[in-house]
């Protein structure tokens, strides 16, 4: 039997499923939503059924409910279905947990972190979607405003009669908030961000960062040099006046003739001393290991750094599952580097909040590059800094007004982080949203380093004040 992380995701081969909740709270309710048509389609207590999703509620409905779904049958237009729970009271209890089965019994289980979620009311437990056919992700995704924050958040109306009529009768009304809780990145002083709404929104992926696109290119990745400091350093002594080389310090001679009369023959001026040529930027420290290797491996790495956090730089060229995880001290998995099916290329973020990884657990088809880099090596942010899917910068600034944007239908989530790492590393969430973002937080003063979750071109820029 599999459990699944947050953030896991896993191939159907079974058009006929089931999805079943054991969730333990005050007032639930068990919703399964379907995106990609006109409206947001429900199936819960208050509506049982839908033809459109191929959705049944065949039992409970509450904290206790169980889903079956024929994919099969689902209409062309739903591209996505979302199994979530509202709650009362926030927090939801110890054991709460999700079934995923097929034709030959339980695929799976994903069980809930509660002891993050204390001040959620709504969470999306786990998403159905389609990518060359049908896949599974676990979730976990938290609002502290409870359901209408979350219905408003997959475009559809909170006051729509069959979701009310879900909530039991006495639970407090739903109120918005502008936030969207992420309890493994965002603390309680972080600021969020939160995209608007969509009347029909794009299919979003799982929570964990996918990409089935073309991985980037290598120079979207690679740190930014002065590629032109040495063709400055040639041109340096031309644009002063000065003969480069030996040629400058040799004295000038004149080879005409002496004037007429008793005065003697005037020396000639100096020429001006070459002006000292622009100093070359120094690279950025080169990788400490680079790994090369196929399929699933415990891979034990050398360190860039003796202490604090380094990058992970993280390339798969196979066609299915490519999972990463750092491993502690007792071989337990800890951080989630990679979550992808197809071809990957991405930086992430080792020992940000303390630590001291030495091992890596990887799960591939295919074969895979692995990179060790100091933290110097992150791209410098100064100007309007672009790139595509996940990646760690550097920040060396006073503190300032941050503008970010993502174009992308999953998880963008721009976190925070000292550079020295420990306990006290996290420094805050400047963006934590679904899909397509704009908007604006406060950048702490630097050095420091900008951990970005994304699945799509995103930008970083300063505001001037």
């Amino acid at each position: 039997m599999r459990t699944f992380a947050m953030g896991e995701k896993t191939k159907l081969d079974d058009s006929a499923i089931g999805v079943e909740f054991e969730v333990s709270g005050e007032g639930l309710a068990a919703y399964c939503f379907s995106l990609g048509t006109a409206d947001l389609d429900v199936v819960c207590t208050a509506r049982p059924a839908s033809l459109t999703s191929a959705v049944a509620l065949v039992a409970g409905g509450a904290g206790t409910a169980e889903f079956h779904v024929d994919l099969s049958a689902v209409d062309d237009a739903v591209d996505r279905l979302v199994f979530a729970i509202g709650a009362q009271a926030p927090g939801f209890g110890a054991g709460s947990l999700i079934r995923l089965s097929g034709a030959d019994g339980e695929i799976g289980r994903f069980v809930l972190p509660v002891a993050d979620l204390t001040r959620e009311r709504a969470l999306i437990l786990a998403e159905v979607y389609r990518r060359d056919g049908w896949r599974f992700g676990a979730v976990g995704q938290g609002y502290e405003a409870g359901v209408g924050e979350l219905v408003r958040d997959l475009g559809g109306d909170p006051e729509q009669t069959l979701i009310v009529a879900a909530i039991p009768a006495d639970a407090e009304p739903v109120r918005p908030s502008p936030a969207i809780a992420r309890p493994d990145v965002a603390g309680p002083d972080a600021t969020a961000g939160h995209a608007e709404p969509q009347a029909n929104p794009e299919p979003a992926e799982p929570i964990a960062a996918e990409r089935d696109a073309e991985p980037a290119a290598p120079s979207e990745l690679a740190p930014e040099t002065a590629s032109g400091a040495e063709s400055a350093a040639a041109t340096a002594p031309a644009a002063s006046g000065a003969k480069p080389g030996a040629e400058a310090d040799r004295e000038p001679t004149s080879d005409s003739e002496p004037t007429r009369g008793p005065e003697p023959e005037p020396e000639p001026e100096p020429e001006p001393e070459p002006e000292p040529a622009p100093a070359a930027v120094e690279e950025p420290s080169a990788p400490a290991a680079v790994y090369d290797g196929r399929g699933d491996k415990v891979l034990s790495i050398t360190r860039p750094v003796e202490v604090g956090p380094f990058l992970v730089e993280l390339e798969a060229r196979g066609s299915d599952n490519f999972v990463v995880w750092t491993l502690d001290a007792d071989l337990e998995t800890d951080k989630l580097l990679a979550n992808a099916i197809g071809a990957y290329r991405g930086r992430a973020l080792v020992d940000e909040r303390g630590g001291h990884t030495s091992r890596l657990k990887i799960e591939a088809d295919g074969e895979w590059t692995v990179r060790l880099l100091a933290p110097e090596a992150a791209r410098v942010l100064t100007d309007r800094l672009t790139g595509s899917g996940p990646e760690t910068v550097r920040w060396t600034g006073p503190r300032t007004v941050l503008a970010m944007t993502h174009a992308g239908v999953s998880n963008f989530i721009v976190g925070t982080f000292a550079e020295h790492g420990g306990d006290e590393a996290y420094l805050g969430t400047l963006a934590n949203a679904i899909g397509d973002y704009e908007g604006e937080s406060i950048l702490p003063k630097g050095p420091c380093l900008i951990e970005l979750e994304a699945d799509g071109d995103w930008s970083l820029t300063p505001v001037a004040g």
